[in-house]
């Protein structure tokens, strides 16, 4: 089983591959960590919607994840 930190590392090692993609790693004014959570989001809803995955189920099975893993 994964620990919290392991988990947040991976989410690290995610949040650097996107801004590297999207071309913002090495932008001398980067926007916020929170700025790209959001793009994210956003583009991980678009793939959604592509792929017809239920965005809203995949957010709330998350967040019973979050719980039971926070404990």
């Amino acid at each position: 089983m994964m620990t919290n930190q392991q988990r947040t590392d991976a989410a690290s090692m995610a949040m650097a591959a996107y801004m590297q993609t999207k071309g913002l790693d090495g932008d001398p004014s980067p926007q916020s960590l929170s700025e790209t959570m959001t793009d994210l989001l956003t583009d991980l809803r678009h793939f959604a919607a592509t792929e017809e995955i239920d965005f809203g189920a995949a957010v709330r099975m998350s967040e019973y994840h979050y719980d039971e893993e926070s404990h």
